[in-house]
């Protein structure tokens, strides 16, 4: 269904306004640090660039989780985004908590998705004056895990698909490049026992100014690097 909504919205931009294309590159490296069976400890950080665009972002996002049940999750974090050298001179740093109930509904042998219902508080801030702008933006994610039998040649590989939707409450926050949607396809491969790698294709529309519409396609290639640690009360 997110797939069909971003194919649709791309084909009235199409009809209305010339697109226009960038292409992002994106590493991230993930830590998963469970606590126990239902307490969790996990972030990522990375960065961000486009290619032939002075355009860069850092970040750093620690967050946590805890499951009610096999089903149900809340999870929480901050959010710590810097952004340097955009077209604009002006360099933008970013604080955002977050709070989000995730379904793990339906999953089965092979394939497992998740939904993901979440708002963030974002605090944003000019550094060239420190000037402050503020937004709550809701986001809705659906994603789905591919494995494979442990008899097969594959054991180790997964595939991954998502779509995501961002809907901002009042859109004051001046930024190059804001995002309303974002999908991607991607191939992982576990080398060691708490140790994956993935390559992730993405696909996202955006707008390359505060006033412009969203007519930007942004291809983006994604290498995620993933640690998984376990506290000794449950090896």
């Amino acid at each position: 269904m997110l797939l069909l909504f971003f194919a649709c919205d791309v084909d009235i931009y199409g009809q209305s306004q010339e697109n226009a294309t960038n292409q992002q590159l994106w590493i991230d490296f993930y830590l998963h640090y469970s606590i126990n069976e239902k307490l969790e400890y996990y972030g990522d950080t990375g960065y961000r660039t486009i290619a032939k665009e002075s355009w860069n972002r850092i970040y750093v996002r620690p967050s946590a989780r805890y499951s009610f049940s096999r089903n149900w999750e809340i999870h929480g974090g901050l959010g710590f985004f810097y952004t340097f050298g955009n077209s604009s001179d002006s360099n933008q740093f970013e604080f955002r908590p977050w709070q989000g109930i995730q379904l793990n509904w339906p999953n089965s042998t092979y394939i497992s998705f998740k939904n993901l219902v979440r708002i963030e508080e974002r605090l944003s801030y000019d550094t060239s004056n420190w000037e402050s702008s503020f937004d709550i933006r809701f986001r809705y994610k659906l994603s789905t895990k591919v494995v494979f039998s442990e008899s097969s040649s594959l054991k180790n590989a997964y595939a991954t698909f998502y779509g995501e939707i961002f809907v901002p409450v009042n859109d004051n926050i001046d930024e190059v490049y804001r995002n309303q949607g974002r999908a991607g396809i991607g191939l992982g491969y576990k080398v060691l026992k708490d140790w994956r790698f993935s390559f992730v294709w993405n696909w996202q529309k955006s707008r390359s100014g505060p006033n412009d519409e969203f007519h930007v396609s942004e291809y983006i290639y994604q290498l995620k690097i993933i640690k998984h640690f376990k506290s000794k009360k449950i090896n």
